[in-house]
């Protein structure tokens, strides 16, 4: 039987030189962090805090990623909740319509992405039913939308105990997680997941994304390649596998992965900008301005104009809207 795309990219690249630049190995910064020789840092991806895919209804709205943004995964739900108030300042300034759920409601603003509007009133539809898998659910993915790590978790850990087979709860809890830095409880929840549903290339991913913020590297190498393989057009892990390439300094190796994620999603800045840094550590200057200048033109990467600019390019070299060419075959 032949090998699948993916098959091929990974034998391919586990044979491939290992170019060390002489100007330092590159690091994960915070914001504005660089290297000695002044290369801006690669990105991790976010764990995918955009795009969520709305619960499914009568008229289910799939999201799509974005440059700040990877799927955080809203499965099939039934309308729950019922008509009424809840006692407390939280349904003051609520208001329902003749029929209406508060569900329903928090559910129309989630997909019109009014997260703050739809944590209200996700919220009282907790307060009424708070043993509802859904309610919780949905509530812990608009408040991390908001930035409320905190009470995001809360929720998500509450969804998860009232479905003790829901990987997705597992998943997006190890993403919030992740987020918030309690890494060693990002990696209990994935492989929580990982227990219930070990083929998801989600659950590999964000276990990846736990190993390395422990800084076991190696190990989140050969979780992002799970990934991947389970499902190759994952440009997220795709991503996420050519950074962490990056960061041991095996620039080649990650030039293929990152051509992949770019293929799947030219629009992420954050994906052109680490694959023009694997070009450039690779002596491919021209093709390392090309994407750098993609990254600028995608908007959200003010760490590729720093770098395009270092190389002397400019924004006009290269069509906007024009991928990168896949050149992993």
């Amino acid at each position: 039987m032949g090998m699948s795309r993916t098959g091929k990219l990974i034998a391919s690249c586990c044979g491939a030189a290992i170019v060390v630049a002489a100007a330092g190995v590159v690091w994960i910064g915070v914001e504005e962090g660089r290297t000695a020789s002044g290369l801006v840092p690669a990105k991790l991806g976010p764990e995918e805090a955009g795009g969520v895919t709305s619960p499914a209804s009568t008229q289910g709205v799939p999201g799509q990623p974005t440059a700040g943004a990877q799927n955080a995964t809203v499965g099939p739900v039934p309308i729950p909740g019922t008509e009424g108030t809840v006692p407390g300042s939280i349904t003051e300034s609520l208001v329902l319509q003749k029929g209406e759920t508060y569900y329903d409601k928090g559910e129309a603003f989630f997909k019109d992405g009014d997260f703050t509007s739809a944590s209200r009133y996700l919220e009282a539809e907790v307060r009424q039913h708070p043993d509802r898998f859904y309610a919780s659910y949905l509530l812990g993915i608009s408040l991390w939308k908001e930035g409320k790590r905190d009470e995001a978790i809360a929720s998500l850990t509450s969804a998860a105990s009232l479905d003790p087979r829901s990987v997705k709860a597992r998943v997006n809890l190890g993403r919030v997680l992740n987020d918030a830095g309690r890494f060693e409880q990002a990696l209990s929840s994935a492989d929580e997941a990982f227990a219930i549903d070990p083929e998801s290339s989600q659950v590999h991913n964000v276990r990846g994304r736990a190993l390395l913020n422990l800084g076991r590297e190696d190990e989140a190498i050969e979780s992002f390649k799970i990934a991947v393989e389970k499902d190759p057009a994952n440009a997220y892990a795709l991503n996420n596998l050519g950074y962490t390439l990056i960061r041991k300094s095996r620039f080649a190796e990650a030039v293929p992965f990152l051509e992949e994620a770019v293929r799947h999603h030219p629009e992420v800045g954050y994906f052109q900008n680490n694959l023009g840094m694997a070009y450039e550590r690779t002596g491919q200057t021209d093709k390392a301005k090309e994407a750098y200048a993609k990254a600028v033109q995608a908007g959200g990467s003010g760490f590729a104009e720093r770098n395009l600019t270092r190389l002397g390019g400019t924004i006009d070299d290269a069509t906007p809207g024009q991928p990168v060419d896949d050149t992993s075959n």
